[in-house]
């Protein structure tokens, strides 16, 4: 069996470089729908809370969109440490060189911002009115920065 996966791990070593490059985008691609699902339960719960329509029970709805936040997250920040990665270890380049660092950097920064005061509410007792406008303000601006970001990452595919 051992042997079995280190020929298999050698025959495909050569092709490494060719597809490497393309898994940091996929991956990050994945945390974004994920982060768009996740928003769109959070509009859903404004909207039932706005509204005072309880047609479907407001903790499944608030589980489930905390749930998807943290999968979100969980995936952005991996896919943000694979980017660097990737640059660093397997095509050699510097990180520091394009607006894509940057600008993914202040991107996951205010997404775990916001992601700290979705967790506050999560686990507080208290009112959570300013939390949640910042928490709404925060993340829907991470996640269209980050598809922004995407944009610019285009150009250092290979």
């Amino acid at each position: 069996m051992a042997a079995r996966f280190k020929g298999f791990w050698e025959e495909s070593a050569p092709f490494m470089p060719k597809w490497l490059p393309f898994l940091h985008p996929v991956w990050q691609s994945v945390g974004i729908v994920l982060g768009f699902l996740a928003l769109r339960e959070g509009l859903a719960m404004r909207r039932q809370r706005r509204t005072r329509y309880c047609g479907v029970r407001q903790s499944a709805r608030r589980s489930h969109h905390a749930w998807l936040g943290k999968c979100s997250l969980w995936v952005i920040s991996s896919g943000y440490l694979l980017g660097i990665a990737e640059l660093w270890f397997v095509r050699a380049e510097a990180v520091l060189r394009s607006a894509h660092f940057y600008f993914a950097t202040i991107a996951l920064t205010l997404f775990c911002w916001g992601a700290v005061y979705g967790f506050a509410m999560l686990y507080s007792r208290t009112s959570k009115a300013d939390r949640r406008d910042l928490h709404g303000f925060l993340l829907p601006l991470a996640l269209t920065m980050m598809v922004g970001v995407g944009l610019l990452g285009l150009k250092l595919l290979p």
